[in-house]
């Protein structure tokens, strides 16, 4: 993110320019951060998918816990589901079947995807990133369309329950607010 282009300079410019501007190993690194130099304002940019919102979110919670008035999130979050939605809805889509991503479902569960699945008819197959979860999540989703059987077919039982997980889905759902974006 410090090399995207702004309205003005991406970020390296405008630390090169004077702005304290960091890189950080955690969103708790900038809570600390904010602890420390209570005189100014921490804005951590919060970015990605469902898989890194609830570890944003922990440390919104423990600025708030701590009552520290000079820690925010600066956040550009995104879904899964409505990017698939979108590509789907598209009339010159030719996207036969997804593998879905394998640490997204851990945390929000597949319930998302079988509406998918059932809506666009489909194969939506959950996996890992070994080599042999893609080969099997791919053998899997031909099975499906082979036998014109279009749902969510889970093929990383080991990782991911169908319902995800619960405190992280939790934390999502009490603190974001859902709201539509434009890709």
């Amino acid at each position: 993110m410090m090399r995207v282009p702004g309205t003005k300079e991406d970020l390296l410019q405008a630390k090169a320019h004077g702005a304290d501007v960091r890189m950080l190993y955690s969103p708790l690194d900038a809570v600390e951060l904010a602890a420390s130099h209570p005189d100014k304002e921490v804005v951590f940019f919060a970015i990605g998918f469902e898989t890194t919102a609830p570890v944003h979110l922990v440390a919104l919670k423990e600025a708030q816990r701590r009552k520290l008035a000079n820690f925010s999130l600066l956040t550009s979050l995104f879904t899964v589901p409505p990017a698939i939605d979108a590509i789907l809805s598209d009339p010159e889509s030719k996207v036969d079947g997804f593998l879905t991503a394998g640490h997204v479902c851990a945390i929000t569960g597949n319930a998302d995807y079988h509406k998918l699945a059932e809506k666009y008819k489909t194969p939506m197959v959950v996996t890992g990133f070994e080599p042999v979860d893609l080969l099997y999540g791919i053998y899997r989703c031909l099975l499906q369309l082979e036998s014109e059987s279009y749902r969510v077919e889970n093929a990383y039982r080991r990782a991911v329950p169908e319902e995800g997980n619960r405190a992280a889905r939790t934390l999502m759902e009490e603190t974001l607010e859902p709201c539509d974006q434009e890709w």
